[in-house]
């Protein structure tokens, strides 16, 4: 194989450590936002984000159309096997380290979505109990669980249990 094919992988790979990059630095912001409560900057951070994302997925797909067009899959056994296909060590290495960072930041972008969504559902659950009690509803008030079936409606309204 040509030596171009390994070098625009791992500019691919070199590309998605980028991105990544900033999805983190977004979820940073986002996760100050959330936890703020600052609707402007969550709506502006899930909209970067979200652009972001599809960047790196049309790189996905770059990266799995060059390994498919030179008979690779992009399964992690496959990829390695093109790593080690490459003739030139030294490089070979160095895109391995390459793709070694990639899947680190990856992770790294897992856990901080992660993260964001425990806020989020925290918050979540916050505005329902406020809701609730505005609303003269005790928390545990509801006429139906998670299940279906009756819930503890006792102080509610007559209405509110037809």
């Amino acid at each position: 194989m040509n030596n171009d094919i390994y070098l625009t992988f791992d500019a691919l790979t070199l590309s998605g450590i980028d991105i990544l990059s900033k999805v983190n630095v977004i979820l940073a912001t986002e996760l100050t936002a959330l936890s703020l409560r600052d609707i402007d900057n969550i709506k502006q951070s899930a909209s970067d984000k979200a652009e972001l994302l599809n960047k790196f997925s049309s790189n996905i797909q770059q990266r799995k159309q060059l390994l498919e067009t030179n008979n690779f899959e992009s399964s992690p056994q496959s990829i390695q096997d093109f790593f080690t296909s490459n003739k030139n060590t030294t490089d070979s290495q160095q895109h391995q380290v390459n793709w070694q960072q990639l899947e680190e930041t990856l992770q790294n972008v897992i856990e901080a979505n992660s993260v964001n969504e425990q806020v989020l559902t925290r918050n979540q659950k916050n505005l329902d109990t406020i809701l609730s009690i505005l609303q003269g509803q005790q928390a545990n008030n509801i006429l139906y669980n998670a299940k279906g079936s009756k819930g503890d409606y006792a102080g509610q309204s007559r209405i509110g249990k037809a």
